[in-house]
């Protein structure tokens, strides 16, 4: 029996007695969700013995748990084979021996010096005589342009909208095409599309559903130039990240590299990867729900590393990162709601035994 092995067997018993810690109890719900997600230890079951358990042990959870936002689990993959083994048996003694003391905690919060809200629906618009407007809205309000053809000729006016760290927004262009603007991010555009193409600028991360219409709709980002007819895409470009990321839900588009100077057909389903300089790095399948999680209000992680995690955070709450000392390289796999506070997400993190200190909007990072 290994050590992993051992340490379940003792967290399960203490359970079943009512006398497990929040961090414990936070531990054992980890478990269940990575077992949810893994493919690894169930590969010798099939799809309906698997299902079953699943949903047994869901319906017993339910009774205990009362879950104030989405799980979070760490996946080490340099012992992948024993966490599958810890997950199979975890799951079999979950199911079998559900505990009769009371019900599962929520989080614990950490303190309540952690409780930086959440970013919002905000921004700036930026007209072209350089006046500024701040932009606050209600949930599913957005900010809608309509031109209104008059016949006459008139000079084209751009705006440009930009989203602070901590907020996000939602407009409608004049030709009807709707775009989501995550944090830190901006896109500037005619208050009227004529002549014989419809052309924006943008920075950061920006969702685009194109309106179909005869004019090519071109999105301009650092390095490269997104042309597409009719189409639902999303491209990340914030400079931090180091790589172009443009991820293609339906339809189709060609992207021009400004390095090479050649034009790439993306399919959907495909994320195309460049560098800021517009080099070309490929064009690879996509998980198309992590490219707009952010849209639908989460946060998802996917084998990513402390530090890509935390600059998705640090954008979102508006908070400074510093790390301390030698961090583990665990990857990550999970899904955050983006609505929680920011104590919510770090007691999840805290599961990879990471260790967090809150300094106003600073958070210290260390093992």
């Amino acid at each position: 029996m290994n050590i992993e092995k051992e340490e379940l067997l003792r967290l399960l018993k203490k359970y079943r007695a009512g006398q497990t810690s929040p961090a414990e109890e936070e531990f054992l719900e980890a478990y269940y969700h990575l077992f949810e997600h893994s493919d690894d230890g169930l590969e010798k079951l099939d799809a309906a013995a698997k299902e079953a358990l699943k949903q047994n042990i869901r319906a017993g959870l339910d009774q205990k748990i009362t879950l104030q936002q989405k799980s979070f689990w760490l996946r080490n993959y340099r012992s992948i084979a024993a966490v599958a083994f810890l997950i199979l048996v975890g799951s079999y003694l979950l199911l079998t021996q559900l505990p009769k003391h009371e019900s599962f905690s929520k989080t614990t919060q950490i303190s309540k010096t952690y409780d930086i809200a959440p970013g919002s629906n905000k921004a700036i618009l930026t007209l072209a005589n350089g006046q500024s407007i701040a932009l606050k809205n209600e949930k599913d309000e957005k900010l809608i342009y309509q031109w209104l053809d008059s016949g006459a000729t008139t000079t084209v006016a751009y705006n440009t909208i930009t989203t602070p760290r901590g907020g996000q927004f939602q407009l409608t262009l004049p030709d009807g095409s709707r775009v989501w603007l995550n944090a830190a991010s901006s896109i500037s555009f005619p208050t009227a599309f004529t002549g014989k193409e419809r052309r924006v600028e943008t920075t950061g991360e920006v969702y685009f559903e194109v309106a179909k219409e005869h004019l090519p709709f071109i999105v301009s980002t650092a390095g490269q130039e997104v042309e597409v007819l009719g189409t639902h895409f999303n491209i990340n470009a914030y400079a931090d990240e180091g790589q172009i990321k443009t991820t293609l839900l339906e339809g189709s588009v060609r992207i021009a590299a400004s390095a090479d100077h050649k034009t790439r057909l993306l399919k959907p389903g495909q994320q195309a990867v460049f560098m800021p300089s517009g080099q070309f790095v490929a064009i690879q399948e996509a998980d198309t729900e992590m490219a707009v999680a952010w849209k639908n209000g989460f946060f998802k992680f996917d084998k990513q590393n402390i530090q890509s995690v935390m600059r998705q955070i640090s954008r979102w709450y508006d908070i400074e990162v510093v790390y301390q000392g030698n961090l583990p390289d665990d990857e990550y796999v999970g899904k955050i709601k983006r609505s929680a506070n920011v104590s919510g997400v770090l007691n999840i993190l805290r599961l990879s035994k990471l260790n967090f200190k809150v300094e106003e909007r600073k958070i210290i990072v260390y093992n």
